[in-house]
């Protein structure tokens, strides 16, 4: 007979309710809520909403902010993650605050946080991945499908796997509307 919840299972969830020095089970119950919410905030049809979901959750979410379909903010650190004003977080893209190893690699490859900040004015193209510690700096572009693994410096179109600057941009920073 197999365990109902198994030892990677038990392993994690320990880790991350000790990260948060927390009671196991009122984490428990915590995360749930939050997991909810992320699955309505995947799938709601008005951008704001998302947004209002995503915020309840813990993302730091600022103004005018669009939030793409099945956007994954961080489940166990979302609110290590900060979104400025006027940007927007295209369909199916990533963003993880954290990383870790497999069971037998945790020694070599512990499990590490950093925070994500996506600066004022960012448009992140839809099924783009951003790992932890980064920071893109406003009005910047990341195209579809990149995966930013270092910061990018304001003003700027970034591309590719992984993403680097291929152009600064020009007369950017004014709002239009």
């Amino acid at each position: 007979m197999t365990a109902v919840v198994s030892n990677r299972d038990k392993v994690t969830y320990g880790e991350v309710s000790n990260y948060y020095h927390s009671n196991k089970i009122i984490f428990g119950f915590k995360y749930l809520y939050k997991w909810i919410l992320e699955r309505l905030a995947s799938s709601v049809p008005v951008p704001s909403w998302r947004a209002k979901l995503h915020k309840m959750r813990g993302v730091n979410i600022g103004e005018n902010v669009y939030i793409g379909y099945d956007v994954v903010f961080d489940r166990i650190h979302p609110e290590l993650i900060t979104v400025g004003d006027y940007a927007e977080i295209g369909d199916r893209c990533i963003l993880s605050a954290h990383s870790r190893g497999s069971l037998t690699t945790r020694q070599a490859y512990p499990r590490t946080a950093d925070p994500i900040r996506i600066g004022r004015g960012v448009c992140v193209n839809p099924g783009c991945i951003i790992t932890q510690g980064v920071e893109i700096g406003e009005n910047s572009i990341i195209g579809i499908g990149s995966v930013v693994t270092r910061d990018i410096s304001p003003n700027s179109l970034a591309l590719g796997y992984p993403a680097r600057v291929v152009k600064k941009l020009d007369g950017v920073g004014e709002l239009q509307t």
